[in-house]
């Protein structure tokens, strides 16, 4: 069950536009114009190496919320110690600070989420996430697959809830800058 038809919940990032902040006006990047032609999804391409240089998409997506929303804390690429699965060992997962349970910083973060996953003037469903190429967004105790599109946001039940930062998760494309949002073309 997707995290808006869960118990009433409708998050300011749903599909719908969201409720709860549709009064307020929203803070996001600016949006460039693209021609209808959009990427696919990103499909799930788990980490397998150990590359600890942080890659340029992360950084660009980076580098855009401080533009919009101000310096904050981050972090892309880790240790590749551990057995567990991150695509922060391939320095493809930008971690970016943002408080869940700061009213203000909630809001902000909802914000940017919504810009990555509203529809364009086309239509195009989830737009802007597709573009850079992100694979997955974890916050606030929900995570958003792209390869899982129509399941919307989902109940994040990981061991870290993710109620100080958003993590996104590239793709390869995404992570090299090989993607409609940096060239302009359209990778299907």
């Amino acid at each position: 069950m997707g995290v808006a038809a869960h118990a009433g919940i409708v998050p300011a990032w749903a599909d719908d536009g969201g409720e709860k902040y549709r009064a307020q006006a929203r803070v996001m990047p600016p949006s460039p114009a693209f021609p209808k032609a959009i990427d696919a999804y990103a499909v799930y391409e788990p980490q397998t190496t150990c590359s600890m240089t942080n890659k340029p998409g992360p950084l660009d997506l980076r580098d855009i919320v401080f533009q919009t929303y101000g310096q904050r804390s981050w972090s892309i690429a880790r240790s590749c110690t551990g057995s567990s699965v991150s695509e922060h060992k391939e320095g493809r997962a930008l971690d970016i600070s943002f408080n869940a349970l700061n009213d203000t910083q909630r809001k902000l973060a909802n914000d940017f989420l919504y810009w990555l996953l509203k529809p364009d003037p086309h239509g195009n469903r989830h737009a802007f996430a597709r573009r850079f190429g992100i694979m997955y967004i974890i916050w606030n105790h929900k995570m958003w697959r792209a390869y899982r599109p129509n399941d919307g946001w989902q109940w994040y039940t990981g061991s870290n809830p993710h109620t100080d930062h958003i993590h996104i998760s590239f793709s390869w494309r995404g992570a090299m800058r090989r993607t409609s949002w940096w060239t302009r073309q359209v990778f299907y």
